[in-house]
């Protein structure tokens, strides 16, 4: 499929759908982690990795703030509706990359020290993927505003 012929409808789906597949395995993961720590979870075994997987769940947030946009600034010019559709579809599985990511270090953390803040920060990091969650309607407003900020047509 290419960025050319990509249409509204596929892009809502196809965001959806990846979107639901990320915050599912980390949410997975999560159940997993805390059935296996049961009463545990508050017994705390460190902090080296739970401190450095709270700094990863900034510097990603942050850089998940940043990098898309950039992206999308760069592959955006010129570009018409479908082309950006196809834009926000790449910017979007990056960004949430970027949150998967972190997400998973801190439950990594949290298994491995038994900090249940870790788990937090994780949870926190879910919440904003899924306040993020790709509607029909979202990707419109952001291909026309896009448009106008790009100069576009």
């Amino acid at each position: 499929m290419s960025q050319q012929s990509l249409s509204i409808g596929e892009v809502a789906r196809t965001t959806q759908i990846i979107t639901g597949a990320m915050v599912g395995g980390v949410v997975t993961f999560a159940a997993i982690v805390v059935l296996a720590l049961g009463a545990l979870i508050d017994a705390s075994n460190g902090l080296f990795i739970s401190g450095a997987g709270a700094v990863f769940a900034g510097v990603a947030f942050v850089l998940h703030l940043v990098i898309p946009p950039l992206i999308a600034a760069r592959q955006g010019r010129g570009a018409d509706n479908q082309q950006l559709y196809g834009v926000y579809l790449m910017k979007t599985i990056i960004g949430l990359a970027l949150l998967e990511g972190a997400a998973f270090f801190n439950l990594i953390a949290c298994l491995v020290e038994h900090n249940w803040w870790s788990l937090a920060v994780a949870g926190g990091l879910v919440f904003w993927m899924l306040a993020m969650f790709p509607t029909r309607t979202k990707i419109e407003h952001w291909a026309e505003t896009q448009q106008m900020s790009l100069g576009g047509s």
